[in-house]
């Protein structure tokens, strides 16, 4: 797998599908590197906010597939991206 940078992550989110298949390669990319959780959320959370309204569901989708995957390696999601899914859900649902 490829080392971790945020501009790494942006390539990536802006790659983003919404296909089953590319929303869990990215997740597993992301679970990967969850030492790095924190970044990760901010950058999600950015891009999710400029992203396309047709694509901003996708991003839930890969919120909703790293949080439920990554929890049996450790919390590192879940704490991170409990700080921002209100707003997340806010900004998706306008």
């Amino acid at each position: 797998m490829s080392s971790f940078s945020e501009s790494a992550l942006e390539r990536k989110l802006s790659e983003l599908s919404n296909s089953q298949q590319s929303v869990q390669t990215l997740s597993l990319w992301l679970i990967h590197h969850r030492k790095h959780a924190g970044p990760i959320v901010v950058v999600w959370h950015r891009e999710l906010r400029k992203a396309k309204s047709s694509r901003k569901l996708t991003f839930l989708y890969l919120a909703n597939d790293v949080i439920q995957n990554s929890k049996k390696k450790g919390p590192e999601f879940t704490k991170e991206f409990e700080s921002v899914l209100v707003d997340a859900f806010s900004h998706v649902a306008r």
